[in-house]
């Protein structure tokens, strides 16, 4: 074991604080070769990562996909005793749910997202930046407009969050909750908050190298320039498979920060989720850290990282790095 091992974490934790059927009723499903459509692949927090940022990664599959149990199947599962529910961190958090078609991110299912007392209709890809003590929730929209893709979606935010501490706060809310009424979209205030991909010119971190449009393609990049007042950004890309060079893909330039980042690599693996299908090797703080497994990795303030290089991808690979911006270089530094 090096100094830095425990600053990655390949494993799915908490698993009790997932939505949908419990642990025991998943591990049930598998043993008979079934499986439910949102597969967590990490959880991650300062229990799991000393001093980490909260974050999670999914895989959405359609139910098209072999052993997929239907929604309505899995809503009558006995354990399914986790509901989705309108809730406020007291951190800010970035939250998306993004089509795999690297050429065609628009091809999603139809989606809403609850933002305090509006409804934000989301048709296509989407990351979402939620100020702190807004209210929140994902929902599933009109259902008019359906993919058969899979579907990424992730979250990351610079705090801790405990599902199981805020049902019991928020449970009232199941019973008295009303959607909100639409509106015309112009006339929501809340649409500032999303981000549907890059554009042109837009300034990445410093240390982040520049990459081969052939085998990279750019998803999102959020920061106080495109959402104003954002407290806490990212960068997320697909990682192709093509690349047969043994230097492979180097991602960040040495460097250290006054502030946390957060990490996470997962390919889209269907038959094996915790298979990351690449190698990595990224450098925390002079160490060399070779990882093949979907991961998620936290580099404290001030530590040096990188290099971070990517060699012999297999599938496409979903990477996202997330870290403070603007007034939360101060706020939100991240712990040790």
């Amino acid at each position: 074991m090096g100094q830095y091992d425990k600053y990655i974490c390949t494993t799915l934790k908490k698993r009790d604080q997932l939505p949908g059927p419990n642990p025991e009723e998943i591990d049930k499903l598998h043993a008979a070769g079934k499986r439910i459509s949102m597969e967590h692949t990490l959880w991650i927090d300062s229990d799991i990562i000393p001093g980490a940022f909260y974050g999670e990664a999914t895989w959405i599959w359609p139910g098209t996909y072999p052993g997929i149990i239907s929604r309505e199947d899995q809503m009558k599962l006995p354990t399914n005793d986790k509901p989705m529910f309108p809730h406020a961190h007291d951190f800010p958090e970035l939250l998306s749910w993004w089509g795999t078609n690297p050429e065609n991110p628009a091809d999603t299912g139809e989606m809403g997202m609850i933002m305090g007392d509006e409804l934000v209709p989301l048709p296509n890809s989407w990351v979402c930046y939620i100020p702190a003590g807004m209210k929140h929730m994902p929902t599933m929209g009109k259902g008019t407009k359906r993919t058969t893709k899979p579907v990424c979606h992730w979250t990351s935010g610079p705090g801790f969050y405990d599902r199981e501490h805020e049902d019991k706060e928020d449970i009232h809310d199941l019973k008295t909750f009303e959607m909100p009424k639409e509106k015309p979209l112009a006339e929501l205030n809340a649409t500032k908050y999303f981000v549907y991909g890059t554009k042109p010119g837009q300034a990445r971190q410093r240390y982040m190298l520049p990459y081969d449009p052939q085998y990279v393609k750019p998803m999102a990049l959020v920061d106080d320039v495109v959402v104003p007042g954002c407290e806490f950004g990212c960068e997320t890309l697909w990682l192709l498979p093509g690349d047969k060079s043994q230097a492979g893909y180097n991602m960040i330039q040495e460097q250290s920060v006054p502030y946390g980042r957060s990490i996470v690599f997962q390919a889209m693996n269907f038959d094996d989720i915790t298979d990351l299908c690449a190698e990595v090797e990224l450098w925390i703080g002079g160490e060399k850290l070779v990882i093949n497994k979907t991961f998620g990795a936290y580099i404290p303030p001030d530590i040096k990282a990188g290099p971070m290089i990517i060699r012999n991808i297999q599938k496409q690979v979903f990477f996202m790095i997330s870290y403070p911006v603007g007034a939360g270089l101060t706020k939100w530094r991240g712990g040790k």
